[in-house]
């Protein structure tokens, strides 16, 4: 058995991605179903596959909610500290931008 989604790895609601996530596993568990000899092996290749990328996306999503926890002060301190960092729009190319290759 395989447990898929956020039973296997409850992303936190900050960070957007538990729809994401799901789909992810199924279609990266497919590919590994399709691939393998048999279904033990599978689940192994899904397992090492995987469960960097979900530890990482896992990790975004607490500091993205440790962020909305913050105490008075840092609650309007980090505005202004949020508008003097200079923008990377690909800084999270690796969690927005991520494909999976099917062939």
């Amino acid at each position: 058995m395989i447990i898929v989604g956020d039973p296997a790895h409850a992303t936190s609601p900050a960070s957007g991605q538990g729809a994401s996530m799901a789909i992810e596993d199924a279609v990266t568990l497919a590919k590994c179903l399709r691939d393998a000899d048999s279904v033990p092996a599978a689940f192994t290749a899904y397992e090492s596959l995987h469960r960097a990328r979900v530890e990482r996306v896992v990790a975004q999503g607490k500091r993205n909610g440790d962020g909305k926890t913050l105490g008075p002060v840092m609650r309007h301190v980090l505005p202004l500290i949020l508008k003097l960092r200079k923008p990377n729009p690909d800084a999270m190319d690796w969690m927005y931008g991520h494909r999976i290759t099917w062939d």
